[in-house]
């Protein structure tokens, strides 16, 4: 494994878990809003449930924001847990690659 491959995948891994955050905050948000028809149309819906695009929730916080303060405080402290959880995961990642290429042993050839 070359050291390009294993920095994309940790960089592959932190997008994954904040767009999984933001997505998880734009739904929870909607879900709290009742999936109000203001809210636009679904991206698609899953089993009787509307899926949003994650970036909309920065969309309605900005549109909505004075109607439900509270709803939009916790959705965005949910948006922003994922991008520090993103980050410490990227840390730990690059913690135990270090502590790994300590143990590798060197063949020598003669």
């Amino acid at each position: 494994m070359t050291p390009t491959t294993v920095l994309l995948g940790q960089l592959l891994l932190a997008c994954a878990i904040t767009v999984f955050g933001v997505g998880f905050a734009t739904e929870w948000t909607a879900a709290q809003l009742g999936f109000q028809a203001r809210l636009g149309a679904p991206w698609f819906i899953f089993h009787g449930w509307p899926i949003y695009y994650p970036w909309r929730f920065f969309e309605w916080w900005y549109a909505f924001e004075a109607y439900a303060p509270r709803i939009f405080n916790l959705a965005g402290l949910m948006a922003a847990s994922s991008g520090l959880v993103a980050a410490l995961c990227a840390m730990a990642c690059s913690v135990w690659l270090a502590r790994q290429s300590q143990r590798v042993t060197r063949i020598l050839t003669t």
